[in-house]
């Protein structure tokens, strides 16, 4: 929201899609099951990875991946689910999620909200989840994410430097 002092006016919450949004929120509960099983079946291995706990903790934090969708979406304005994407990220780094998870959980979430959404609210929420998912691509090159590359891991773990036969 835009600083009032600044003298930027607030934020209309009927400029974008306001009836969508009403939609996302009233079918909440049902979007967010829907959307782990979407998860699930879009990446292989997502329910062996993680303990019943964490999908828990995945499910829970759909409400307000959801919420940031109907704002972005009532509002038109994709600063919602752009930045909110970004401050997302520490909590899943911690929680060791990987990137390629947690955009497996918005994939989940895109395909489980398009079954409230008309083909015209699809689009405008498919571009939403495109700028969102570019935002977090950056995240996936980080260390922890992939393996890497083996000879850089080798020379990097100083190729057996410190044991005794090497000295």
């Amino acid at each position: 929201m835009p600083h009032p002092s600044l003298g930027f006016p607030p934020i209309d919450v009927h400029a974008g899609l306001p009836e969508a949004a009403a939609r996302l929120r009233t079918n909440r509960e049902r979007i967010c099951r829907v959307a782990l099983q979407a998860a699930e079946r879009l990446a292989p291995g997502f329910g062996e990875r993680y303990d019943e706990m964490t999908l828990r903790l995945f499910v829970r934090d759909y409400e307000r991946h959801l919420e940031q969708l109907a704002c972005a979406l009532e509002t038109g304005n994709d600063g919602y689910v752009v930045n909110y994407g970004e401050w997302i990220v520490p909590i899943y780094r911690h929680r060791r999620v990987a990137m390629r998870d947690f955009m497996a959980l918005l994939g989940g979430l895109r395909d489980a909200a398009a079954g409230v959404l008309t083909p015209d609210e699809n689009e405008v929420a498919a571009a939403l989840f495109a700028r969102w998912s570019e935002r977090l691509k950056h995240h996936g090159r980080l260390p922890g994410d992939h393996q890497g590359n083996a000879l850089i891991r080798f020379f990097w773990k100083g190729a057996g430097i410190g044991d005794d036969k090497w000295i």
